[in-house]
Formats: C-alpha cells, structure tokens, sequence
C-alpha cells in the first residue's frame, strides 16, 4: 500500500483503511487510469470513481456492490477478503459514530436533568427546613407563655402581700417577718435532680434493673462487608495488521477492529475472555504475564476461543 493512505480513525487504537483507497492505490501502483479499470470490468466510470472515493450506494444489492469490489481487487491484484473485510469494517465503524453521537446526546440530557432535579431537591429541602424552624419556634413560645403564667399565680399571698411594722416594736417586726422569710426560703429553694429519680428507682425496683441494663448495654456497629472483584489481565502484540474481537465474562466488549503492526494492547477484566483473531499468526498474548501458546491456532484461518479454558 501507499504511504499516502488517508486511513478512518474510529478510535486511539483503532484504524480501518477503506476499501477504496486499498484499490486506488493498487490501481496507481500498476500504472492503470480509472477508465482503464472501468472498461476493464465493464463498469461506468463514475461508479469507480465513487468506490475509490468510499462512497457506496445505498440502493445498490450488497451482493452486486461486494461481486465489484472483488472484481476490482482481482483485477489489480489485491487480496478480495481484505477487501471485504475493510468495506464492512467500515459499515461497522459508520454504525458505531452513529450510536457514539446518540449516546453522547441521551448523556448529555440526562446530566442536564440530573441537574434540574437537584436543584429542586435543594429548594424542596430548604423549604421543609425553614417550616420545621417555625413550627419549634411557635411550640417554644406558646409553651413558656402558659410557664410564666402558673408561676405568677403560684406565688403565695403572704409573699406577695406588703408587711407593714410601721406600729410594730423591734421584737414584733422581727417575728413577723421570720416566718415570711423562712417560707420565701422554702418556695425558692429547689429539690436536687436526683431525688425524684431516687424515689423512683426505689418504688420500682424492676423497672431500675431494665434501665440500667439499657445504659451499660452497648450497641456494636455492623461490619462493613467490601466486594472485591478479581480482574484479569490481558496483553496483545500484534507483528502485523490483524481485526480482533475480545469479550469478558460480563459480555462487555474490551476491544475490536483491525488492529496494526508493531502495536501492544492491554485489556483487564473478568475472565473468562472470549477472544476472536483475524490472523492469530500475527499475535502473540501473555495471559497474568504468562504466554500462550499460539502454535495451536492454523495459519490464515480465524481463531475463535475462549481463554482461560474451562
């Protein structure tokens, strides 16, 4: 081939030359003209033109368009199954820009609800929070007022009505006032917190057992379990131009398409793989940096296994 090949690049490690162009190149190679080529297979001259160009009818029957594109390859020597191979390599590529477009389009709208949909959580949350915040104000405020209100009235009138000694002697006011202030000292005076528990526990001594197991009781948290999946791993080195198509156990695709010369390919996944090889004498693998044996495979037929074996 040319080293003017203008190959279609689908991803960073794949890249699939046209049919056409193998064929203007094989054609320019010969020294051959396109109305040569036309004449030569009975063709209409823009019709060679459009296979050279990658440019394929839709209508045309994908049996007549293939029996063409081999006819061209045998006549200016070029080999009719890697012909094949790259017109429906490059079906397959078109197909899948078409699906990457549409997967970016549904991503991208998907993010952009996602979006939206938080947005109004948050707003739905803040306003949930401000109507609990109000609601324990309100409960706060009309639990003091009544508070404020016994408090007052539980006031003793001795207390609240004014002593006049004004007529009294010393000794009198002196044991007038007495008991007043010892009253006073008895109403502010406060009970210690822990009598009434005390009380408590001691008229009920079952009910004390329960409470005190709950609080020496100690509540473990559950352990954490992590799964672990094992992942595999699978090296590729390809001496030549070679198309694969590699499965893991998930049925998720880890690579495909026609993969060149010189190029080293790493894959991990869940094994078992399940591997398909153009030209399995082009390849070399090493299985977790363990080589297989490629030997087992003939030479020009496609390899299709599944490895590690069962």
């Amino acid at each position: 081939m040319s080293d003017n090949q203008e190959p279609i690049d689908i991803s960073d490690d794949i890249v699939v030359i046209g049919p056409g162009q193998m064929l203007k190149d094989a054609r320019i190679a010969l020294g051959l003209s396109e109305a040569e080529v036309a004449e030569h297979l009975n063709l209409r001259l823009a019709l060679i033109t459009d296979f050279e160009n990658e440019q394929f009818d839709t209508n045309m029957p994908a049996t007549f368009l293939r029996g063409y594109l081999k006819n061209y390859a045998k006549f200016v020597g070029v080999s009719q199954t890697d012909i094949i191979a790259s017109y429906e390599m490059l079906a397959v590529a078109e197909k899948q820009g078409d699906e990457m477009k549409s997967f970016s389009q549904s991503t991208r709208k998907k993010a952009e609800n996602n979006r939206l949909m938080m947005i109004i959580y948050a707003i739905g949350f803040s306003l949930v929070a401000l109507f609990i915040v109000w609601w324990w104000q309100e409960s706060k405020l009309k639990e003091a007022t009544p508070a404020l209100s016994n408090t007052e009235q539980s006031q003793p009138a001795s207390i609240l009505e004014p002593i006049s000694t004004a007529d009294m002697t010393t000794e009198e006011s002196s044991s007038a006032i007495e008991p007043v202030v010892e009253e006073l000292a008895e109403n502010i005076e406060e009970e210690p917190a822990d009598k009434a528990f005390e009380q408590h526990i001691a008229n009920n001594p079952d009910t004390a057992a329960v409470e005190a197991n709950k609080i020496n009781t100690v509540v473990e948290p559950e352990p954490l379990v992590e799964e672990m999946v094992q992942l595999e791993r699978l090296v590729f080195q390809f001496s030549g131009d070679c198309w694969v198509n590699i499965f893991d156990a998930n049925g998720e695709r880890l690579a495909w398409g026609i993969k060149k010369a010189d190029y080293i390919m790493t894959l991990n996944g869940k094994a078992p793989f399940s591997i398909t090889l153009g030209k399995p004498e082009l390849v070399s693998i090493d299985y977790n940096e363990v080589a297989i044996d490629m030997s087992q495979f003939q030479q020009g037929q496609i390899a299709k296994f599944t490895w590690p074996k069962s």
